[in-house]
């Protein structure tokens, strides 16, 4: 496992730890297994991650295996004391829609810019509820452009048109200043991926939005470096 990135290349130029929590709270995406990270002692993981960390461009992406309040409070005091010492002057984490009402509170805990991105992965309400997101059908990109700066989002998983892709890709750009799109690998779930959509997303979007600044695009789990 790889835990620790620098982006160049990206929307934003930044380093990137890819740390354990304490276990994912809402654990119910029907395509996702990134909970199974996990480890009786977080700390002695993450300290070891946040500790190469140099500031280089004073930008510093933290993810973990659920949202960023499910990092136990030796890892936060560590982000704490990183942001300090290396001079960051922004910071970004993921948090579930579960937790949209205690982001300001999570923030309030470093004394620069925090943004925050959500897994939305579609901005099909229907599609959200096939697939267990716990992000209401009935939630618009306003609602979720009043918490959330980023949002990630998923491309060929079962059941999910092209149409739907290319509507939510241009929500993201009108609602937000960020957006990952990732296309769906196997893992240890039994969702299945669309190859036909995964193709055709590769083929007709892409290359009308590779060269898009707030977006990044991951064909593979690990192209931002960690994984």
């Amino acid at each position: 496992m790889i835990r620790y990135s620098i982006i160049e290349g990206g929307a934003i130029k930044r380093e990137m730890v890819l740390l354990v929590g304490r276990g994912c709270r809402w654990k119910k995406c029907t395509f996702c297994d990134y909970h199974l990270d996990s480890s009786p002692d977080p700390y002695s993981i993450n300290k070891e991650v946040l500790e190469r960390v140099d500031g280089r461009y004073g930008i510093l992406d933290v993810i973990n295996s659920g949202s960023a309040m499910e990092l136990d409070g030796k890892t936060v005091s560590k982000i704490q004391e990183v942001v300090r010492a290396k001079g960051i002057k922004e910071l970004w984490f993921e948090a579930h829609w579960i937790y949209r009402n205690h982001l300001g509170i999570f923030a309030s805990l470093f004394d620069i810019p925090v943004h925050f991105r959500l897994g939305v992965e579609s901005f099909n309400g229907d599609l959200r509820e096939k697939w267990g997101k716990g992000i209401e059908r009935d939630v618009k990109p306003s609602d979720i452009a009043r918490f959330y700066d980023g949002v990630c989002l998923l491309v060929g998983l079962e059941g999910q048109s092209v149409q739907d892709i290319e509507e939510s890709i241009k929500i993201a750009d009108a609602y937000f200043s960020y957006a990952s799109i990732n296309v769906f690998n196997p893992n240890s779930t039994d969702a299945k991926r669309d190859d036909r959509v995964v193709e055709a997303f590769l083929s007709d979007i892409l290359p009308s939005i590779k060269d898009k600044r707030k977006f990044e695009i991951l064909i593979d789990n690990t192209d931002l470096g960690v994984g």
